[in-house]
């Protein structure tokens, strides 16, 4: 019964549309007022725990330094060194896109700073070159993906506050798949450049040209090596790693490239602490949430039924999980999904001997099919407005990209190693 009452009016306040997290509170006060005899104060204690964390303090300085990096003018330099890399290749400005979404993956952490910064830039490029809008949209989408695999991450940054896994770990393990799904999104929009006769005129850049872009390109892949060298060394917590990238992006803003201004400090300041806090507040009742569903033994009453008499392999429950969580994260935001959904399997994962890194990867894997599918799916949401095209056609336009993302998470099921191997070796 308070089962079928919790996820009821959880549901009721997502379809007549509350905002995510007044929906997530009131479900949580439903139940501890009407159906538990819980004191009201655990309401204070859950909110104020669910962002009590020196770990969570490593988002906001994420967001902070790729707010910096961005006003200090490295997106243009991204962009020319991901030309010289893969600007030949037929339908170059695409490959582009997605060669610049992984090197933007080790700075935001996001998706959506991601594709608000690739999309900024190529997706007019990309329309002026005679790209479809549709398929423009849809790149600079998927691509976007790549921005919470490739570390720093912060879904990881989430996953690992509620799992109490390393972050630093989180981090390495994500190094391979989002190589993986960058390689393979190339492959995929350069056969269908051919398809469809995409940017017959391939970028070409002289010798001298390609070194001096490299050379020019200091600013963001110091940035990298900052927070993937000091993170895989040891030598940098992802909180520490966060707070040196900060200051090293305000450096370079206001002593190399004097593109930031102190002035322009308070804008940078309030945007960061406007993006952090749409997130921390989802985080903090979602806590509650969470803590309502483990104290109603909700796992125990839905999942763990469901899969007593079940036989198959580890494989086979991962692919049954992914299944559940992509349809909540069509929905749900990943943030909600991650708190309310993810627990229910924390049992099973147990049970079927299933790798930590593996399931949370996984979990990863179909938070980033979740942004990707409508309603909730924020990316496509900002790339409709930059491509001005609608969701209908950006979506069919992004099937062959799911299907990117799908068979990725397929070798992730099947292959962990493919997520444990550099973990193993590194750390």
């Amino acid at each position: 019964m308070s089962v079928a009452i919790l996820f009821g009016v959880l549901f009721a306040t997502l379809i007549i549309g509350i905002p995510l997290a007044l929906g997530l509170a009131f479900t949580s006060l439903v139940f501890i007022v009407f159906i538990s005899d819980v004191p009201l104060v655990i309401i204070v204690q859950r909110i104020f725990a669910g962002t009590d964390s020196f770990t969570m303090m490593s988002a906001p300085l994420f967001i902070l330094a790729a707010l910096l990096m961005d006003s200090a003018g490295i997106s243009e330099k991204i962009m020319k060194l991901s030309a010289v890399l893969v600007g030949r290749l037929k339908g170059g400005l695409a490959a582009v896109n997605v060669v610049s979404s992984m090197f933007f993956a080790g700075i935001s952490g996001t998706a959506t700073a991601d594709t608000a910064c690739v999309g900024g830039l190529l997706i007019p490029a990309m329309l002026k070159k005679g790209y479809p809008k549709d398929f423009t949209g849809a790149i600079t989408a998927a691509s976007s993906t790549i921005g919470i695999i490739i570390p720093p991450s912060t879904p990881m940054i989430y996953y690992g506050v509620l799992s109490g896994m390393s972050i630093s770990t989180l981090f390495i393990a994500g190094i391979i798949p989002g190589i993986l799904i960058g390689l393979t999104m190339i492959l995929v929009s350069t056969i269908i450049a051919y398809r469809y006769d995409f940017e017959s005129s391939p970028l070409r850049y002289s010798a001298k040209e390609r070194i001096v872009t490299i050379i020019k390109a200091w600013p963001p892949l110091g940035m990298i090596a900052i927070i993937l060298g000091g993170i895989l060394s040891g030598f940098f917590t992802p909180t520490e790693a966060a707070a040196v990238a900060a200051i090293y992006a305000l450096v370079v803003g206001m002593l190399v490239t004097r593109t930031i201004r102190w002035k322009d400090l308070p804008k940078i300041l309030i945007d960061t602490a406007a993006m952090t806090g749409s997130v921390m507040i989802i985080i903090a009742v979602a806590d509650l949430l969470g803590w309502v569903i483990t104290y109603a033994k909700i796992p125990a009453q839905i999942v763990t039924p469901l899969l007593s008499g079940f036989q198959g392999s580890p494989a086979a429950f991962l692919w049954i999980m992914s299944i559940v969580l992509i349809v909540a994260g069509t929905f749900l935001h990943g943030i909600a999904m991650l708190v309310v959904v993810v627990p229910l399997f924390f049992p099973s994962m147990t049970a079927f001997a299933i790798n930590p890194l593996q399931f949370a990867m996984v979990v990863i894997m179909c938070w980033g099919i979740g942004q990707q599918t409508p309603p909730v799916g924020s990316a496509l949401y900002i790339c409709c407005q930059m491509a001005d095209v609608d969701m209908y056609e950006i979506t069919r336009a992004n099937l062959p990209f799911l299907a990117v993302l799908i068979l990725i998470l397929g070798v992730i099921i099947h292959f962990p190693i493919v997520v444990t191997w550099l973990p193993s070796i590194l750390i």
